[in-house]
């Protein structure tokens, strides 16, 4: 991210503002250069001409005023349809590589917030520093050169010692991006279980744990400040040496009889201009130089890697588990036996708690990476397959609620699905609950309020799996929260779908064990 991004988003707009800072600038230069010879009309008595050089001298100022505000509105504007394409383009990388809540939420929020601080809005005023200080220098030619070399010795000076700190304030910068992401990391981890530390009145451990990463972040945002405080002091004696010196050669030339008297005044008019528009200029180089790491960082993270190619899920014919274990990063190792699931066959996997059943079902996936052996896809003549695994159907023990209506939950907001949403009602056994409710199906949700109780979401979720018709199914404990009535009649009609169907349970009368074609069940140690 940089200004080349600026400039694509909307070439026109930004060559636009680029031509009204301009205009501000060179009317603010003629502003302040009428002081010299309104000056030199009061000396020479000429009341009428410096009236009439006040009159042109509103005029200048009243252009500079309107077209700085318009340039600026015109630079948010810029600058605000910038970020939402990069939300856009990060939303969609982050669609293809997920990554944890709290680290999407760093970029997508804090992240493009300090850029837009540090970096947008700095690079607008520190456009118009620069386009002053390269106008108010060719104007100082007018008076005498003299003037226009000690600016320019005293402007590189102030410019180049403070790059020598360069490296400090980009750090700093990154560190509070950091600081920030694992603070919000920590603010996930401990809220989410903010219910379960108020039943067992422990205030004291997470009053500790934010208020310990809270000093963090406020530290390094210290830091930070600091090496850019560190950056202005240093600017700021050469800027002080210039807003003297200027004045003092123009007054040296004066009693040579080099230059009239109005330039001496007018002189120190445009010193202290130049100089504070060096000063601000270092500052805000800084601070864009600052943000280089962190903007490097967002321009990876709008890059999306082409799809690969997969083969399609409608094509395996078998799922073969070979010789494969699991190991955890305690060291603990899991080894499974091995086993095949044929097109169509409904098998049941149970096992004791810690024999790892879950975490089977997540190598099957492809969301865990196996020690030894593998899991393999075939077709019907038993070719290996590369399919996309995340299009295999999948009910995990957390479950996701969208907000959106029910109906939208179970058809994942594709409207053409609505009617046959209707027909999964009944065979899921979700008719009573959805008399529950007034608008029935078009009831809205919202995850953060448990509307639903945990066994509606399940039969929820198993309506959506169902309506998308993948061929493979795996499903975590899918049943767990609903009565035993229900559990029946779910799976009955989960028996007579086409799909390969893996699941989780435990608590199955014998009935319901009778309906699978058969049981794999984990021995422990």
């Amino acid at each position: 991210m940089g200004l080349k991004d600026y400039f694509k988003i909307n070439r026109r707009r930004a060559l636009l503002v680029l031509f009204f800072i301009t205009l501000t600038q060179a009317t603010t230069t003629i502003y302040t250069y009428l002081t010299s010879p309104q000056l030199n009309a009061l000396s020479q008595g000429k009341f009428v001409y410096f009236i009439e050089l006040i009159a042109v001298q509103f005029i200048f100022g009243q252009i500079c005023n309107v077209s700085f505000n318009y340039s600026n509105v015109q630079n948010t504007r810029q600058t605000q349809d910038l970020f939402h394409q990069v939300r856009q383009k990060i939303v969609a990388h982050y669609y293809q590589e997920p990554a944890k809540v709290s680290e999407m939420k760093n970029h997508l929020g804090n992240d493009l917030q300090l850029v837009q601080e540090s970096y947008y809005d700095v690079l607008f005023y520190f456009v118009c520093d620069f386009i002053y200080i390269l106008l108010t220098i060719a104007t100082l030619f007018t008076f005498h050169w003299l003037l226009v070399a000690y600016t320019l010795i005293d402007t590189l000076l102030a410019v180049v010692v403070p790059k020598l700190l360069e490296k400090y304030t980009n750090q700093a910068t990154e560190t509070v991006s950091s600081k920030n992401a694992n603070f919000l990391h920590v603010i996930e981890n401990w809220f989410n279980g903010l219910a379960e530390l108020r039943r067992y009145q422990n205030k004291k451990v997470l009053k500790q744990i934010v208020g310990k990463n809270s000093y963090q972040l406020e530290k390094s945002e210290y830091e930070r400040d600091k090496a850019l405080a560190y950056t202005a002091m240093v600017a700021a004696i050469f800027n002080i040496a210039g807003r003297v010196g200027v004045p003092l050669i123009a007054g040296i030339l004066f009693f040579n009889h080099q230059v009239n008297m109005g330039v001496i005044l007018t002189a120190g008019y445009f010193a202290n201009g130049i100089f504070y528009s060096v000063d601000s200029c270092v500052n805000r180089y800084m601070q864009l130089k600052s943000t280089k790491t962190l903007r490097n960082r967002l321009a990876e993270l709008q890059q999306v890697s082409s799809e690969k190619r997969y083969d399609s899920v409608n094509q395996i014919a078998s799922v073969q588990v070979k010789d494969l274990s699991i190991e955890y990063p305690s060291g603990e190792k899991i080894a499974y036996p091995d086993f095949v699931l044929n097109e169509g066959d409904k098998v049941l996997l149970t096992g004791d708690s810690g024999t790892g059943k879950s975490t089977l079902m997540k190598a099957m996936l492809g969301q865990i990476k196996p020690k030894t052996g593998e899991v393999l896809y075939l077709d019907k003549s038993g070719k290996r397959l590369h399919p996309d695994l995340r299009k295999l159907g999948y009910l995990a023990q957390d479950l996701l609620i969208f907000p959106g209506s029910i109906a939208d939950n179970i058809t994942m907001f594709n409207s053409k699905f609505n009617t046959k949403a209707n027909n999964l009602v009944e065979q899921m056994a979700f008719e009573d609950d959805q008399a529950r409710f007034d608008d029935g199906l078009n009831t809205q949700l919202d995850p953060h309020r448990e509307l639903l109780s945990g066994g509606q979401q399940q039969k929820v979720v198993l309506m959506r799996l169902l309506l998308h018709q993948t061929p493979v199914l795996y499903l975590d404990e899918a049943t767990s929260a609903i009565d035993q009535k229900a559990t029946t009649m779910i799976l009955r009609n989960l028996m007579k779908t086409n799909a390969t169907l893996l699941m989780i349970a435990h608590n199955l009368t014998p009935e319901q064990k009778a309906l699978f074609d058969r049981e794999i069940y984990l021995e422990g140690k």
